[in-house]
């Protein structure tokens, strides 16, 4: 199955490539937990200086949180388990990446989870 993906631009010099489109191809059976983690070691996403980026993985709704320092991804609760669930109907997937610039991945997660984190929270 193709998935065509977008995601957000880290800084001014980035907006010339926005909406930073892909195409990628993954056989219909893969989990999307695999499908995520590979998408997210392919390169595709932009890293920082600093090494501290995060990004959200849309696909209708959230469905993960990708940290630049953290070794993969953390799925929200319910998301969906199969790709073909996020098949168009042209049979094509697609994926945005937010970028939540250097804010804490685990706030970021507690928030689209709807989660209270408590101030100073790690």
């Amino acid at each position: 199955m193709k998935i065509h993906l977008t995601r957000d631009s880290v800084c001014a010099g980035d907006d010339l490539d926005a909406p930073h489109t892909r195409t990628m191809s993954f056989a219909d059976e893969m989990p999307l937990d695999s499908v995520v983690d590979e998408i997210s070691r392919s390169g595709y996403l932009a890293s920082i200086v600093g090494g501290k980026a995060t990004w959200s993985v849309v696909a209708g709704q959230p469905i993960a949180v990708i940290a630049q320092q953290w070794s993969q991804p953390k799925f929200l609760p319910d998301h969906a388990t199969n790709l073909s669930l996020l098949k168009g109907a042209d049979g094509v997937a697609r994926v945005h990446f937010r970028y939540h610039v250097q804010d804490d991945p685990n706030t970021v997660f507690a928030t689209l989870t709807g989660q209270h984190v408590a101030s100073g929270a790690a």
